[in-house]
């Protein structure tokens, strides 16, 4: 296939799939065996590195008034009650690192399952299996509301979420790092049974905003 006509078709998977709660990096690379390319030439891992940055970079302008009061209400939050560690600004930098970290050690290992179909499938079905049950599990809290008594979901706004929360939604992040096919949203689903789809979601978004450059800086350690 001409190299510009599957630019194309990639680009469209990856657009199609970056905001869907599914591994947008699987995807591409399971779309690129199909196109027979070898999944162990380092150009195409950062190539599916790379082509994510434009669905990203998405993400300040689609935030960019929520960014806007987190930046002026730092450090004390909207309601007065954060702290330097504690505001959301914070949370999601401490959360972003705590992925980033074991993220850039464990470098080798990624980059052989970025060659390896079948574990980019079991994680695509594994974590398609557990994001269906929990959100079931969940459902009746999330179309009950906030206001509903003795409800599973205790956190419901980005701006409630905790310096613990924090480290563990970060924690979870890590497997979508080192298994491909395990998607933000399918390792943030472990967070969920209490946070809400709302907060957990917008948390997730915003430590994805620095994935790309994460995923550049172990490339060229590898290279």
């Amino acid at each position: 296939m001409n190299d510009y006509l599957l630019s194309v078709v990639l680009g469209i998977i990856e657009g199609l799939t970056e905001f869907l709660p599914v591994s947008s990096t699987a995807h591409l690379r399971i779309a690129e065996a199909l196109f027979h390319i070898s999944l162990s030439d380092g150009y195409w891992k950062m190539y599916t590195i790379v082509i994510q940055l434009g669905a990203i970079l998405c993400l300040p302008v689609y935030f960019r008034q929520r960014i806007a009061k987190f930046l002026s209400t730092f450090p004390r939050g909207e309601r007065g009650d954060r702290n330097i560690l504690t505001h959301p600004l914070s949370l999601t930098l401490i959360a972003f690192v705590t992925t980033a970290i074991p993220a850039f050690l464990l470098t080798k290992v990624i980059g052989k399952h970025l060659e390896n179909l079948h574990i980019m499938g079991a994680a695509l079905l594994i974590g398609g299996i557990v994001m269906w049950i929990v959100d079931t599990i969940n459902a009746p809290s999330e179309a009950a509301g906030p206001a509903a008594p003795k409800s599973r979901i205790h956190t419901w706004n980005m701006e409630e979420m905790s310096l613990g929360q924090a480290l563990w939604i970060g924690a979870c992040q890590i497997l979508s790092a080192v298994f491909p096919g395990t998607s933000g949203f399918s390792a943030g689903v472990l967070v969920f049974p209490v946070h809400s789809h709302h907060g957990g979601r917008h948390w997730i978004r915003f430590i994805e905003i620095a994935t790309p450059f994460r995923g550049q800086s172990d490339w060229n350690r590898q290279h």
